[in-house]
């Protein structure tokens, strides 16, 4: 008999067996018997899902990522429409993603709660793969990332017409060297708190060093200045 009339005669037997049983029974036979299989067949489709979700999150271009620290609003704050304006703004498509974060709390306290710890990571491994952007923060979290030279000089950054709007509200924070460097630009003086809801006091927007995207940065920071 060859290896194919087998398989028919072996599912033909199970069949029957299984019609000879009740439900309850059908059910614990089936798991008893064929659970490893099934656990196969759902890691199989679960991998096919991973490599599935990867190949459609590749035809995605991230065109700006930021988070927002410490955001002390009372109420829901709601980057997707401003995010929307900003992606209009610039023309871009439906592919085109920008991806912001406002639910992030650092204190940088020695007890500090597993939470912090987890959003210290995060923001740690988004900075080590160059993902993250741009940083709006209270002058804790500036000083505690620019000790690690986080940011970009704002001053060698922006244009000389940007940074005379921005020069009289920037915040100035010390290096890893001990030097003080213009890191942060004014919250107020942008239209992010009227449009989101977001609410940071006193709250200053950064430039991550390791951003490759100076470009769509200076764009957005015309944007949210209002310097159409």
């Amino acid at each position: 008999m060859s290896i194919k009339e087998q398989l028919k005669a072996e599912s033909i037997r199970e069949r029957e067996k299984l019609k000879q049983m009740t439900w309850q029974d059908r059910l614990w036979y089936i798991w008893e018997y064929y659970r490893l299989h099934m656990l196969a067949l759902a890691a199989v489709f679960f991998v096919i899902y991973l490599i599935g979700n990867m190949v459609y999150n590749s035809t995605f271009t991230t065109r700006l990522s930021y988070l927002a620290i410490n955001n002390t609003s009372m109420e829901i704050t709601n980057f997707d429409a401003f995010d929307q304006e900003f992606k209009e703004y610039m023309g871009y498509g439906k592919k085109d993603r920008i991806t912001s974060d406002d639910s992030i709390h650092l204190r940088h306290l020695e007890n500090g709660s597993e939470i912090e710890y987890a959003n210290m990571a995060k923001i740690s491994a988004m900075v080590a793969t160059g993902e993250l952007d741009l940083m709006i923060s209270d002058p804790v979290n500036i000083d505690h990332y620019m000790e690690l030279d986080a940011f970009i000089d704002l001053q060698q950054l922006l244009p000389a017409e940007l940074w005379d709007q921005v020069k009289d509200q920037v915040y100035y924070a010390e290096n890893s060297q001990g030097q003080s460097v213009p890191c942060g630009i004014g919250l107020n003086l942008t239209s992010i708190p009227e449009k989101t809801g977001l609410t940071i006091e006193p709250g200053y927007i950064s430039v991550m060093a390791g951003t490759a995207r100076t470009d769509t940065i200076l764009s957005w920071l015309r944007f949210v200045l209002q310097l159409q």
